[in-house]
């Protein structure tokens, strides 16, 4: 029952062929706790059953629902939140799913913290079948932990709608890192507030959208964090954190050269750190990295495991 003391939550779903974990996401939105929801799905055309799914929910009336091509899962996820009219936003996308009392532990820990323009908790990473993997716990928050991909569990985070009037949607042009350069926007205006609980859901399958470990994500990600630097407001102290930054993302990209690419590009792109921001911690997984990639299986166990050891 709708409670007038409670904000409205608008939660949009971006959605293309799912229909395999489509109903599973639409079952944890509807059945929330929380009583002021509006919901609204995105399909961009799917043709794998996701509209029969969609169909069947006529007699919902939190539930909205459009399918239409569209530009992919930024330009859905904008689409919907424009058609939105709740004071808090969150997406949960078609694959992943929110616990029962999410909506309520969220909408409460941004209640309570007036200044926090987004809050996250903790998320489950599930499998194809629903089986529970790790737990993503949330890190403390900071913009420079945001940069260095120390990112919220987003299917945990939910937003303040006049905090996304003020950055505007979210950019087209990440490919791999969208959700990164919104974080890094939003950061410049608010605080995010950490929430100890367990709130989502991450499913990971073959079919899932993953950044994975590649060039063209690393490079979007140097022009998020250069973007975020250049800007003419940004505090002193956030400014001073540019060189190790960008050493850190040089770093990890030494790091991904040293799995799969060559050595003259890992020696470029160490270069690159160092002189950015000197040694970096990221830099002295280089050698295991190295280790595992050329040395025989026994000799690389052996290195692993004494890295293990210095780490503790």
């Amino acid at each position: 029952m709708y409670d007038p003391a409670l904000p409205l939550v608008s939660v949009v779903t971006p959605s293309f062929n799912q229909g395999r974990f489509l109903r599973a996401t639409i079952e944890s939105v509807l059945g929330q706790s929380y009583p002021n929801l509006e919901y609204i799905v995105i399909d961009g055309g799917s043709s794998d059953g996701s509209l029969g799914i969609l169909q069947s929910y006529a007699h919902e009336p939190r539930l909205r629902w459009l399918s239409e091509p569209d530009r992919g899962q930024s330009d859905a996820i904008n689409k919907g939140w424009a058609r939105s009219c709740g004071q808090i936003l969150a997406w949960l996308n078609s694959d992943d799913t929110y616990l029962p009392a999410a909506i309520s532990t969220q909408v409460q820990a941004l209640l309570a913290d007036p200044s926090a323009g987004a809050v996250y908790a903790d998320a489950q990473y599930i499998d194809a079948a629903g089986r529970s993997l790790t737990r993503i716990y949330g890190r403390p928050y900071s913009p420079q932990a945001l940069l260095r991909l120390e990112l919220p569990a987003q299917p945990t985070v939910f937003l303040r709608r006049e905090l996304v009037a003020q950055v505007g949607p979210i950019s087209l042009a990440r490919r791999y890192s969208m959700d990164t350069d919104y974080w890094a926007r939003l950061a410049r205006l608010a605080p995010f507030r950490q929430v100890r609980a367990l709130v989502a859901t991450y499913r990971l399958h073959p079919e899932s959208k993953t950044v994975g470990q590649t060039s063209g994500f690393y490079q979007e990600w140097l022009e998020v964090a250069e973007h975020f630097f250049a800007h003419p407001d940004l505090p002193g102290e956030l400014r001073a954190a540019r060189g190790e930054v960008i050493a850190d993302i040089y770093a990890a990209i030494a790091n991904l050269e040293a799995q799969t690419g060559s050595l003259p590009q890992l020696l470029r792109y160490l270069a690159y750190a160092l002189a950015a921001g000197g040694l970096r911690p990221r830099m002295l997984k280089l050698p295991l990295v190295l280790a595992e990639r050329y040395l025989p299986l026994g000799l690389a166990a052996r290195a692993s495991d004494l890295w293990g050891r210095v780490r503790r």
